[in-house]
C-alpha cells in the first residue's frame, strides 16, 4: 500500500525531498491517471472541479500538458515515481500472491492477467509480446491456488451427502460417528462408549452407566 509518511522518510535517507502536491501528482501518474489531468487536480484543484464535464474541459486540460511533461522531469519526480512504481506494483504481486482467498469469474482473470502481465512487458509493449510462458505460469498459478472459476453453474447446484452416522446413542437416541477399536462419545449427551472391534459394536463405558 502507498505511504505519504512511509515514502517521504525512505527517500529523505536517499537524499531525495518533495512536497504534498508533487507526492500526489506521481502517485496518480503511477496509479494510471493522466500526467495532465493528474497535474491539473493537483496544482489547480478549484478551476479543475469547475471545468471538469464541460465542453471546454479539453481545453482546459491541453493548458498543462507541458507543465505536467516537466515536472515528471524533474529529478525529485523521477525518483518518486520509481519508488511508488516499485512499491504499486510490489502491492499487486503480494495480493496475487493470495489468490486462493478468492473466486474469480473468466472476465475477472482476463483483467488480472492483464495487471500482472502489464509489469512484465513494460510500458511500451503491447499485452500481446507476453511470452506463453508467462501466460501459462500466471494461470497455472492461479489455477492451483484455486482461483479460477469455470463459470459453471450447473455444477453449483448439486449438494454433497456425508457418509450416514454408524451408531445411535443409547442415552439420547441421536446419531453419531463411532470408530472401532477406540472410545468415542455423543457429542450430544456426552455418553462415552467403548468399541469391540472383534464384535463389531459399541458398548456404554461403565463409568458412565
Amino acid at each position: 500500500m502507498l505511504s505519504y509518511l512511509d515514502t517521504k522518510n525512505v527517500l529523505f535517507t536517499r537524499g531525495v525531498t518533495f512536497d504534498l502536491k508533487q507526492y500526489l501528482f506521481v502517485a496518480q501518474v503511477v496509479l494510471g491517471e493522466d500526467a495532465t489531468t493528474a497535474y491539473a487536480m493537483v496544482y489547480d484543484t478549484k478551476n479543475f472541479v469547475k471545468e471538469t464535464g464541460t465542453e471546454d474541459e479539453q481545453e482546459y486540460l491541453s493548458k498543462f500538458k507541458k507543465d505536467a511533461d516537466v515536472m515528471l522531469q524533474q529529478q525529485e519526480c523521477i525518483h518518486l515515481r520509481e519508488y511508488l512504481d516499485d512499491a504499486y506494483h510490489s502491492d499487486i504481486q503480494a495480493q496475487a500472491s493470495t489468490l486462493e482467498d478468492f473466486k474469480y469469474s473468466v472476465s475477472d482473470v482476463q483483467q488480472i492477467l492483464a495487471n500482472l502481465l502489464h509489469n512484465r512487458v513494460g510500458d511500451g509493449e503491447n499485452l500481446d509480446d507476453a511470452s506463453i510462458k508467462d501466460v501459462i505460469s500466471l494461470l497455472k498459478m492461479m489455477y492451483e491456488q484455486g482461483a479460477l472459476d469455470s463459470g459453471d453453474t450447473f455444477a453449483k447446484h448439486f449438494i454433497q451427502i456425508h457418509d450416514a452416522f454408524n451408531a445411535v446413542c443409547t442415552n439420547c437416541n441421536h446419531e453419531f460417528e463411532a470408530h472401532a477399536g477406540i472410545d468415542c462419545m455423543c457429542p450430544h449427551c456426552r455418553q462415552v462408549y467403548r468399541g469391540e472391534e472383534s464384535e463389531h459394536r459399541f458398548y456404554p463405558a461403565v463409568a458412565k452407566l
